[in-house]
Order: structure tokens, then C-alpha cells, then sequence
């Protein structure tokens, strides 16, 4: 599948099953917003994204099917350019996710952002390259990792040798909701610049027994209580859309995953 998008504005693309690979590229100076609802198919389903100088691509990737799911995706980012890119994994089916980012032209700027329940192994990679000055990158991740789940996020910031004046910065955030579990966060930066701003903060760890004994004070269950606490974890990435329609039906999508309502 080839896209290329010549107006600004927010649509739903659906990736149909058969669609293995599709590729995008946005024209200069535009804003566009899309969310790509896709399944899958036990098969890598590649993609290639491209920004020309200063256009603005704000792109979610919802993954909407319990089926193997593995994504390869690349990025090259022009002058100006600014991708935001965020990954919705919130269906029970295994997940293998790969992005590597290219800021090749000044003045690019990338974000990326992962909302995740793991059930099963959900594994991911990211790595954004600064190949020149004035560029930026910032990672945001948050993880829900269940009874029995399997998570781990690799992050990788790299700031060549000339990337002066550039920024790497990453946040991954897990709340593990059992012992049993398998969680591994690997946040990376490669530094070869001395005039950079570079940062990278990990938490990990089980819900605040404090906050869950105060709501179920207020008469909730347990698993209501962390039923909330979810939501309330995972709801930062609907904040990329305007639209307040596809905002509510994200939050509806998350409080039905986690047992709020049927």
C-alpha cells in the first residue's frame, strides 16, 4: 500500500489483513493526523515513513487483534520535519514492534509514544538517530504488565559525532500487576557530542497499595480499583487527537480491556 498524503487533516486508515507492507510519505509544510487501526496476520508487516521539510505527521498504530502481531517500521525526517508516533497495545495477542528513526535534516523533531497491557510477550525497540545538529527526539512509554506477562522495552538514543545543539530524552514507565511477571526495560544512549542534552528515567514496580486501600475506601473492588489505575496510566496517549469522539473511544476501549465495564 502506498499513501501519499498531499492535505492536511485527521483520517482513520485501515490496514486490511493482506496488506503486509505500506509505505507513506507527507508533502511539504502539511499537518496531517492519522490513526491506523490494523490486525495480526503472523506475518512482519513492514512500513516506511517519510516527512518532507517541515511537514507534520501525528500517527497512531492500534493494534486491534489478539493474533501474533510483529511491525517493522522505518522513519526519515527532513528539515523541520515532526513525526509523532504512538503504539496502542492493548489487545491480549503477542507483539513484537520495531521502529529506527532517521533525523537526517535540522530542526527535526521526533516523539514517540507506546500505551501497552501485556498478557502475552510484548517486545519492542526503538532507536532515534541524530544524524545532524538542532534535531530532537523524545520517548515516552507506559506499560500495564499482567499475571504471567512478558514485557520488554528497548530504547536507543543515538547523537553522532557534528549533532551539536541536539536532544535524546526517554521515559519508560511499567506498572506490574503480580509477581509473576518478566519485565526488562534496556534504555540506551550512544553519545558522541559533548554539546547535547541527553536524559533517560525508568520505573518499575507494583501498583501504590496507598492509593489502591484509598479507592477501595470509596466502595470499588480490587480490581476496579486497578481497573482505574490503568486508565488512568495509559490514557496520556489520547492526547495526540483533537477529535473528542476518537479520544472517548480510546478511554471506552482501555476501561473495557481492563473489566470497568462490559
Amino acid at each position: 500500500m502506498e499513501l501519499h498524503v498531499s492535505t492536511s487533516g485527521f483520517q482513520v486508515i485501515t490496514l486490511d489483513d493482506n496488506e503486509t507492507q505500506f509505505n507513506l510519505h507527507v508533502d511539504k509544510h502539511l499537518n496531517v493526523k492519522l490513526a491506523i487501526p490494523y490486525g495480526g496476520i503472523e506475518a512482519l508487516r513492514t512500513s516506511c515513513i517519510e516527512l518532507e521539510e517541515g511537514a507534520s505527521l501525528t500517527i497512531l498504530m492500534k493494534n486491534v487483534k489478539q493474533q501474533k502481531n510483529m511491525l517493522n517500521q522505518q522513519a526519515v525526517l527532513h528539515k523541520d520535519a515532526i513525526l509523532t508516533i504512538a503504539y496502542w497495545e492493548i489487545e491480549d495477542g503477542a507483539s513484537q514492534i520495531r521502529l529506527d528513526v532517521q533525523l537526517m535534516e535540522s530542526g527535526a523533531q521526533v516523539m514517540v509514544r507506546s500505551a501497552c497491557i501485556a498478557k502475552e510477550q510484548k517486545d519492542f525497540y526503538v532507536k532515534c538517530h541524530h544524524e545532524v545538529a538542532h534535531t530532537k527526539s523524545q520517548m515516552e512509554h507506559y506499560a500495564i504488565v499482567e499475571d504471567e506477562g512478558n514485557y520488554r522495552m528497548e530504547a536507543i538514543g543515538k547523537i553522532v559525532k557534528g549533532a551539536h545543539a541536539s536532544e535524546s530524552h526517554q521515559t519508560t514507565r511499567v506498572l506490574t500487576l503480580s509477581d509473576h511477571h518478566n519485565s526488562e526495560v534496556v534504555p540506551v544512549l550512544y553519545i558522541d557530542e559533548n554539546d547535547v542534552k541527553a536524559s533517560h528515567a525508568t520505573t518499575l514496580g507494583q501498583p501504590d497499595e496507598n492509593q489502591l486501600y484509598y479507592l477501595q475506601s470509596r466502595g470499588l473492588s480490587r480490581s476496579q480499583a486497578l481497573g482505574l489505575l490503568t486508565v488512568g496510566y495509559l490514557m496520556p496517549i489520547s492526547d495526540l487527537f483533537d477529535d473528542a469522539t476518537y479520544h472517548d473511544e480510546m478511554k471506552n476501549e482501555i476501561e473495557k480491556r481492563v473489566g470497568l465495564h462490559a
